[in-house]
């Protein structure tokens, strides 16, 4: 059997609990009664807020606004739109371009290379280094290949721009080759070992041609 201290404590423990529940449900009771008041309240501003913002917009201040602000805002987003279209169009324009130019010089001295019996006829291959021999735009005619790239490294991002960089060093190399050809007599025997290192070059600027830039 409890004792008679025991019963007291459950009993005034029993007491606190329904007390402390009473006082609970009372201040939730109240709290919600003073959302919805609020709530009421919130709705009566924003009704207040829609009817003077309506009164606004059909005044002719709120028109000159709308025309002024708006509008005119929507107008320069979609201007900029169009800018930013046209010179996407653009970059892609020369994207080509510069892609068919390489693609076309490579391809030349790759054949002519392939023929060349003398430093002359190896000389007149790698021209296209420096100048096209069969240009397929007169505004890259005169470029030089590693100019070409260089544009066209600016055109590009990701992966093919590291390719791009890549290239411009191989063709800056095959440049000093071409350079080094010009000490020897033109009608001189196109050694076996210039003529594979050379065609080397070309090969690694093929590998390193971004076939998809225009794209």
């Amino acid at each position: 059997m409890l004792s008679e201290d025991r019963k007291a404590i459950i009993e005034a423990e029993e007491r606190f609990r329904h007390g402390l529940k009473v006082k609970l449900e009372a201040e939730a009771a109240s709290l919600k009664s003073g959302l919805n008041h609020l709530e009421e309240e919130v709705k009566q501003v924003e009704k207040k807020f829609s009817a003077k913002l309506m009164e606004f917009l059909n005044s002719s201040v709120g028109m000159w606004f709308l025309s002024s602000i708006v509008i005119t805002g929507g107008a320069a987003a979609l201007q900029q739109i169009q800018h930013q279209y046209e010179a996407e169009q653009k970059n892609k324009a020369q994207l080509i371009d510069y892609q068919f130019e390489i693609g076309n010089r490579i391809q030349n001295m790759k054949y002519f290379l392939r023929h060349a019996k003398t430093v002359g006829d190896a000389k007149s291959a790698l021209s296209s280094v420096f100048k096209s021999k069969f240009p397929l735009s007169p505004i890259l005619e005169n470029q030089s290949l590693s100019a070409l790239y260089f544009n066209l490294y600016q055109l590009i991002d990701g992966a093919d721009k590291d390719k791009s960089k890549r290239a411009i060093e191989v063709v800056l190399d095959l440049e000093d080759a071409e350079v080094s050809l010009q000490s020897q007599k033109n009608d001189q025997v196109l050694s076996i070992a210039d003529k594979e290192r050379l065609s080397k070059l070309v090969s690694d600027i093929e590998n390193l041609y971004i076939k998809g830039a225009g794209q």
